[in-house]
C-alpha cells in the first residue's frame, strides 16, 4: 500500500505534455457527449443553465476539491495504483467498478434528494463508461491531472447547464 500512496503522490506531480492532453481530450470529449446524451434521454439530464454567476463561480471551486480531486485521489489514485500491483488490467477494471458502486452506495448512506439521480442504471452506465476512459488515461498519462480536471469539467456542465442540484 505504500508504493500506491508514492505512486499517487508522482501522479499529482506529474504534468502531461501536450500530446498526452490531446489523447486524453480525445477520448473524454466523446465519452462525456454520449454521456449527456444518455442523461437526456433517461431524463436526469435537463437544459438548465445556472443564472447566479457569482454563485456558480464558489460552487465550481468547491467542485474542484469534492467531488473532483477527493474523487480522484481515491480511485484513480490510490486505489488503482495500488490494484494495477496485483493485475493491471483486473486492477484497472476493479477500481472502475468500485467508482460506479461508489455512487448508489452514497445515495443510500447519505441520502440528500438529489442523490436518487445515483440510483439510476443510465447512470450506472455513465458512471462507468467515464471510469473506463479516466482509468485509462491515468494509466497512460501517469498523472492525475487530466482526470481530475475531466471529472471536475463533467460534474460542472451537470450542475450549471444541465439541471444537476446547485447547492
Amino acid at each position: 500500500m505504500h508504493i500506491a500512496f508514492r505512486q499517487t503522490y508522482a501522479a499529482l506531480k506529474t504534468w502531461p505534455d501536450p500530446q498526452q492532453w490531446i489523447a486524453a481530450l480525445r477520448l473524454a470529449v466523446p465519452v462525456l457527449a454520449v454521456s449527456v446524451l444518455v442523461g437526456i434521454l433517461a431524463q436526469w439530464l435537463v437544459w438548465s443553465p445556472v443564472a447566479d454567476v457569482p454563485a456558480l463561480l464558489m460552487v465550481a471551486i468547491f467542485l474542484f476539491f469534492v467531488p473532483a480531486l477527493l474523487a480522484e485521489l481515491v480511485f484513480r489514485g490510490v486505489l488503482l495504483s495500488w490494484l494495477i500491483q496485483l493485475s493491471p488490467r483486473w486492477g484497472a477494471w476493479l477500481s472502475t467498478i468500485l467508482f460506479v458502486i461508489y455512487y448508489p452506495l452514497q445515495a443510500l448512506i447519505l441520502g440528500p434528494p438529489w442523490a436518487d439521480i445515483f440510483l439510476y442504471p443510465s447512470f450506472w452506465f455513465v458512471t462507468l463508461m467515464l471510469g473506463i476512459i479516466l482509468s485509462h488515461i491515468r494509466i497512460k498519462s501517469q498523472s492525475l491531472w487530466p482526470v481530475v480536471l475531466i471529472h471536475w469539467f463533467a460534474v460542472l456542465i451537470w450542475k450549471s447547464l444541465l439541471g444537476g442540484p446547485f447547492y
